[in-house]
Formats: C-alpha cells, structure tokens, sequence
C-alpha cells in the first residue's frame, strides 16, 4: 500500500501543475467573511439569548408542576438516607406490648368472678384451679385502661388493676413469671 500512495509519476506530477488556482477576488471575500466581526457577534449574542431564554422556559415548566419542591425533597431524602447509613440509628419501640402473634394465643377466662386474659397455654393450668373459658357474666372482655401483669404457677396472664388485689388472694403473684 505504500508504494500505492508514494508513486512519483508523470501524471501526478502534470495534474499539480495544472490545478487551478482561485481568484484573488474570491480568497479576500472568503478572508473577510471568516475573520469579520460583523458575523460572529450576532451569532453569539443569539446563541448566549437563545440558551437564556430555554433556560427560563424551563424553570417556569418545572415550578409550575412542582419540579423544584420535587427536586429538592429528593435532596432532602437523599441526605436524610444517608445520615441513616453513617449514624447509628435508636432502636424502635412498640406502641403496644403486645404483637398481633401473641394476642392471636390470647383466651379470656372468667377466673372467681374476675374476667383475665391468659397466654392459651395458660388455659389448662387455670381451668385445673376452677376457671372457665370465656368472659365472666357473659359479657365480652373488655380490656380495662391498665392492664397488669400477673403470673400464675408459672403462666402469664393480664388482669385490669381493679381485680389484681382478688386475684393475689386466689394465688397469683404480681410481674411476668421467671423461668
């Protein structure tokens, strides 16, 4: 390929010579048209008006669809996410004590008169001391506004405050039973 595109000919040698050349006329025209100020000014100044002008268009488009509050919660978010990675965060609390497994295993039980919600496996230690399964006079228990933990022989149970004083007579003992 190199001798292909470094031959000497005659022929490449005639065709050079011949080639024409452009008139002076033209080339100062041409000269003039490229490094005058007449054409370049107006062109920057458009371009500079013109990315202006999309600018704001597009600032106007986004406030009006709430793109910059969007924006910047995304920012918000963003730190918030990774203030969370670099910081340990507190352990969470229940607002409950008790999870939907362990009141699913809840049973009420009427108990001397005094109507006790117990762990089900509670169930058969209690009905052994004369208790029986469901709410005393019928009614449905209804949960007092404090409850207290109770153990008995070594089941758990939760008893509204007004019964606990009965309920330490008949054998329970106050607090959650120790294994």
């Amino acid at each position: 390929m190199k001798s292909f595109w470094r031959r000497d000919d005659d022929l490449e040698r005639e065709l050079r010579a011949q080639r024409p050349e452009p008139r002076p006329e033209f080339l100062s025209a041409l000269e003039s048209r490229i490094h005058g100020d007449r054409y370049r000014r107006p062109a920057r100044s458009l371009r500079l008006g013109l990315a202006g002008v999309l600018t704001a268009g597009m600032l106007v488009a986004l406030a009006g669809f709430g793109g910059l509050s969007y924006a910047a919660s995304g920012v918000t978010h963003a730190v918030t996410s990774a203030v969370h990675v670099v910081a340990p965060v507190h352990h969470a609390t229940p607002s409950s004590k008790l999870s939907s497994a362990m009141v699913q295993y809840q049973v009420q039980m009427c108990y001397h008169g005094h109507t006790i919600s117990v762990d089900s496996h509670a169930v058969g230690a209690l009905q052994a001391n004369g208790a029986t399964i469901a709410a005393c006079r019928g009614g449905a228990f209804k949960p007092a506004t404090k409850l207290v933990r109770m153990c008995f022989k070594g089941h758990n149970t939760k008893v509204a405050k007004k019964d606990v004083a009965a309920l330490l007579k008949a054998g329970f003992t106050t607090g959650i039973c120790k294994v």
